[in-house]
């Protein structure tokens, strides 16, 4: 291991510090005048549709209490075709 003097590590952070980058520009400083940036209504419709789907939760308690519901009564039953159909295109769609 190679211990270095206290000088040579002033150096290196002398030289680091030369390279930072200056401070950024606040919002609305732009270098050139006249820069606007406009965003096209079919973005700002997909922007809605996003704000509007993070809203929806993941989980649709109203389902899931009717199927824990009928678990518990013992009228929950599946479709078998249904079923199989799922399990064969899953299949399918792995290979």
């Amino acid at each position: 291991m190679k211990i270095y003097s206290s000088t040579v590590v002033q150096n290196v952070y002398q030289a680091y510090g030369k390279n930072k980058v200056g401070k950024t520009q606040k919002s609305g400083e732009v270098g050139s005048p006249g820069f606007d940036i406009q965003i096209s209504n079919q973005g700002k419709d997909y922007q809605l549709a996003i704000e509007k789907l993070k809203q929806i939760p993941d989980v649709r308690a109203d389902k899931v209490s009717a199927i824990k519901q009928s678990i518990e009564n013992g009228t929950y039953t599946i479709d078998k075709t249904k079923l199989a159909k799922s399990m064969v295109k899953s299949i399918m769609m792995n290979d």
